[in-house]
């Protein structure tokens, strides 16, 4: 009974804070952002309105450890206005309003003099507040709203959508239990994909052979029955071979080939080169293993890929080398089949507020629609990779201005040419929980609300045909004066002089305008219940009406959404712009075939961004109970190449490139590859992106060549 403590913990279970005349805990239902996948969790929060403890986020460090960020004594919590040089860190607390009017007026100003187009408005995380920003930039008149998918994700997207009319990476790591054969390229789900290490594809399963193709032995690499330990950036050539086995050996859907592809004979031709001796080579693997590998993956069906986001296009022929690999699901017949890989269904989605209609019909070129034209047609954003060429030479676009929110210079190849960049601007602003590299270029500094500081309306993505749609609502008040990101573009919108457009600054209204695009019980629900509401892909009722009671294969029903309306092996699309229609194999840019000479001098190979559950990218390095568990920057570096270069365990030494030298902690472990080395990403004081190429970015997409480049290890002194 109330009347028997005085301290209770109190379920708040529809959200709404329980009252008691005694003092007691309260316990919130929300979810997480430490990465994207908004996992649910509870909060504990005192009488005094401080959080205390996090309860459900089980295997992950990074949310469960969220209350030490929260409480950061680092942590932006006011407004700030440089005062000293860029760079310096010398800033000055101003008011709200003051910091809004300054980032208004440069905007116009800028607007006035050079058009609004010199004006970009950047997203980084969160990812949560994109909609009002994206507004926020076409309703100021410029096209130019970007984000860190410039990098990351859109790629596979647009390779998938241009080959197949849909999207498959998004589901190809979900379990099916008809899975006779997973062929994990180049992902480990033990640092990238919750719950890590009980995920599906790192536990061995009866009934199911894994290959594992990854230039790591990494945890899921040690559980599979083959490992084929790749060269950095020859993916392509390997995907290929594997093709070119498969036609050999007849072991393809000849029949639903012959109904569904567009372009099959070219493509059966142009594999015919890729032996597994030739590419045995290429790859440095032994042409047995690729062999002994492909029959599983062709013989014991249905066989499905698991994918990276990011890791087969992060390459200078990154687009091209992910098609090849996608390809190999329509050759075996494995497309969107229970077992093999399902296409990604959209469900009810929220109204759309980003006034990206207006950017197509009324404002001029986006960054990149003159140079990745492909890219830009299915991504509906700038190309943020030229954002230092704009800055900086003028080209493709001359851009002044920039707004951005969770922006850090280490998301950028050739790190030091972007804070270089962003120096030279006429003005920027930037949101943020912590300064960093970015924020300490900028005129305005802004403090940015947590999750636990926000609301927002979330529609995860989910599987082929279920998805969630959560209203999470705050559980504290923001600290100091921060703000959710969606707040400050909702008020530089009124400053602005738009505030119709803008619900006059109320953060709840948009969310509520995007809501009403939901079906009423499905709104009326995902507001009520903490945990959301399941939602599905109409699509399923589609595929039964039509007689399809085992609801896959919906290519039957409706086709391939491509140019042909079949599977494009050699893309019409790509060709109309001048690009090979076929996927064919480049050598990466830099490597020990494509640049001998720069080889001599950099005679290892540079990969880059593997994963961990303790950090997201540059995010969480400055948490004390984080990195007790990964103290320290990491390059991962084979035992025969360490002892070349007198490198023991723990020392610090230099990892250097044609761009620059970075200290590094040596990781001596055979999980490497001989001749390969590994760093980890995110470090904003051992940034391995000021090693990274933006000279030689993928032609079609602009992705840079983060995973395969060229670079040396010197040993320094003993840790």
């Amino acid at each position: 009974m109330l009347g028997v403590e005085s301290r209770l913990i109190i379920i708040e279970r529809d959200a709404k804070p329980v009252t008691t005349s005694h003092a007691a805990d309260t316990v919130k239902h929300t979810t997480c952002y430490e990465c994207d996948a908004n996992c649910a969790f509870t909060v504990t929060i005192n009488p005094e309105g401080v959080a205390t403890g996090v309860k459900g986020l089980k295997n992950c460090p990074r949310g469960q450890l969220q209350l030490e960020r929260q409480y950061h004594p680092d942590r932006l919590l006011y407004p700030l206005k440089r005062v000293g040089p860029r760079g310096s860190g010398e800033f000055e607390r101003i008011s709200w309003d003051e910091a809004l009017i300054t980032i208004a007026d440069k905007l116009n100003e800028t607007k006035e003099k050079h058009g609004a187009p010199a004006a970009a408005f950047f997203a980084g995380y969160t990812k949560e507040a994109r909609p009002q920003l994206q507004r926020l930039a076409h309703a100021f008149g410029s096209p130019n709203y970007l984000t860190e998918s410039g990098c990351c994700f859109s790629s596979t997207m647009v390779a998938e959508k241009l080959t197949y009319g849909y999207k498959m990476k998004t589901t190809s790591t979900i379990e099916s239990p008809k899975t006779k054969c997973v062929l994990v390229w180049s992902t480990n789900a033990s640092g990238s994909i919750p719950p890590f290490e009980n995920h599906h594809l790192n536990k061995k399963k009866r009934n199911r052979q894994m290959i594992v193709v990854d230039p790591r032995r990494t945890e899921t690499a040690e559980l599979a029955d083959i490992h084929l330990q790749i060269r950095p950036g020859t993916d392509g050539a390997l995907a290929l071979c594997f093709h070119h086995l498969i036609f050999k050996n007849n072991w393809q859907d000849q029949a639903f080939l012959d109904e569904w592809g567009s372009g099959v004979e070219a493509f059966k031709e142009y594999v015919k080169d890729f032996t597994p001796e030739s590419v045995a080579e290429i790859c440095g693997v032994d042409a047995a293993d690729i062999c002994a590998a492909v029959e599983m993956f062709s013989t014991a069906l249905p066989s499905q890929i698991a994918m990276s986001p990011t890791s087969t296009v992060q390459h200078s022929n990154g687009f091209q080398n992910h098609r090849a690999m996608i390809l190999l699901s329509a050759v075996l017949g494995m497309v969107d089949r229970e077992g093999g890989n399902r296409f990604f269904n959209d469900k009810v989605l929220p109204k759309p507020i980003e006034k990206f209609d207006i950017c197509l019909n009324e404002l001029p070129p986006r960054i990149g629609d003159e140079t990745f034209p492909i890219w830009t047609k299915y991504w509906p954003a700038a190309q943020s990779m030229l954002m230092p060429d704009c800055i900086l030479e003028g080209k493709p676009q001359k851009m002044r201005a920039l707004v951005a929110m969770g922006i850090n210079t280490a998301m950028w190849a050739n790190s030091k040419r972007m804070e270089r960049a962003l120096g030279e601007l006429d003005f920027f602003a930037a949101s943020d929980f912590f300064h960093n590299p970015a924020t300490l270029q900028a005129d305005i500094v802004l403090p940015a609300a947590t999750s636990l500081e926000r609301s927002a309306l979330i529609a995860y993505p989910g599987c082929a045909y279920q998805g969630e749609v959560k209203y999470r609502r705050r559980a504290l008040p923001p600290r100091g004066e921060a703000k959710p990101d969606a707040q400050m573009f909702l008020e530089l919108g009124v400053k602005l002089g738009m505030a119709d457009e803008f619900w006059n600054g109320d953060l709840d209204a948009s969310w509520a305008e995007m809501a009403s695009g939901l079906p009423d019980e499905i709104r009326e629900e995902a507001y009520e219940k903490p945990q959301g509401v399941i939602v599905y892909s109409p699509v399923i009722d589609d595929l039964v009406d039509e007689g399809y009671m085992d609801a896959d294969r919906q290519w039957r029903m409706t086709g391939f959404k491509t140019v042909t309306g079949k599977i494009e092996f050699d893309s019409l699309e790509l060709r109309d712009e001048g690009y090979d229609g076929l996927p064919t194999y480049k050598e990466p840019q830099e490597s020990p075939i494509s640049s001998p000479e720069l080889f001599k001098a950099f005679p290892l190979v540079l990969t880059s961004g593997g994963r961990q559950k303790t950090f997201t990218h540059s995010q969480q390095h400055n948490i004390e109970g984080l990195l007790a568990l990964d103290p320290k920057p990491r390059v991962q570096i084979h035992p025969e190449d360490a002892a070349a270069r007198g490198i023991e365990q723990g020392c610090a030494v230099m990892v250097s490139s044609p761009r620059g030298a970075v200290e590094f902690y040596a990781e001596v472990t055979d999980i490497m590859k001989v001749g390969v080395v590994h760093c980890f990403h995110g470090w904003n004081d051992a940034n391995v992106n000021e090693l990274t190429d933006d000279a030689s970015l993928d032609p079609i997409s602009g992705f840079p060549a983060f995973k395969s480049l060229l670079c040396e290890v010197a040993a320094g002194h003993s840790s």
